[in-house]
């Protein structure tokens, strides 16, 4: 399986009093994030007049048991540190963490909404952007501990720049993403649509498996990580949002389309 790229989960972003309710008139947007997750950018692109069509082709299911991961957490002190990558994978650690000293990290809004307590989201809500402000180890004879969680088969990201940052860092895998097929009258009607949003790589892998390299006329992406994945496997991105949120990817369709 490729490499998952964190976030799954960009920030749920609050309503824009500014929305010009006709921007995207007249247009059909295939939103393959999972149910869960797919209501508040279904939302946006309602508010600027889209039609849209939820298309959810993974589902999330446990890697890590419960106890495994409480016990990947219970060693942790007050100086250590959880990294938690995505809302599926905070949603899974949250319980042992209330009852954890450690500091919390996480990549984007809706995953610290789905934790205790966060030290630090990044305001550039990606891999990067949280190793940009993460610190660097303190001296000592024994370097403080990361944890990571994330899903199996995620990037190694996190761990090789915390691992450079002078920390211990381990991983626990979480979850693991799987495709769902759609059937054959859904893909239709998707493939029918104006323009695919991918949120995360894992959405434009799962697309791949179901519908090769056949798309919509535009493929918007959240952000240049998740472009790249879809690149990878062969997909044409039109659109990259500057803004990596759910209201910059929906105002980057709309530039894109009606500029």
């Amino acid at each position: 399986m490729m490499p998952d790229d964190p976030p799954d989960d960009p920030p749920d972003d609050p309503p824009d009093d500014h929305v010009d309710p006709a921007g995207l008139a007249g247009l059909t947007v295939v939103v393959a994030r999972p149910l869960a997750q797919a209501g508040p950018l279904v939302s946006l692109l309602q508010a600027r007049g889209a039609r849209t069509i939820v298309m959810p082709l993974i589902e999330v299911f446990d890697h890590a048991s419960p106890d495994q991961i409480a016990a990947a957490i219970a060693p942790l002190t007050a100086d250590d540190w959880v990294i938690v990558a995505s809302v599926h994978a905070a949603e899974r650690v949250s319980s042992p963490l209330a009852e954890s000293p450690a500091k919390i990290a996480a990549i984007g809004m809706t995953t610290a909404g789905s934790l205790p307590r966060v030290h630090l989201v990044p305001p550039v809500q990606s891999a990067a952007g949280l190793l940009q402000m993460f610190p660097a180890a303190p001296p000592a004879s024994t370097p403080g501990r990361v944890l990571v969680a994330q899903a199996l088969g995620g990037e190694p990201t996190l761990v090789d720049g915390t691992t450079a940052l002078g920390w211990r860092t381990a991983r626990i895998d979480t979850h693991i993403s799987r495709s769902v097929v759609p059937s054959a009258r859904q893909q239709l009607s998707v493939l029918q649509a104006d323009v695919v949003v991918f949120t995360s790589g894992s959405q434009a892998r799962a697309w791949v498996e179901v519908f090769g390299v056949s798309t919509p006329a535009v493929i918007a992406t959240i952000g240049p990580q998740t472009a790249r994945n879809a690149e990878t496997c062969g997909l044409k991105v039109d659109v990259i949002a500057a803004d990596h949120s759910l209201s910059g990817v929906v105002a980057a369709i709309q530039g894109f389309v009606k500029p």
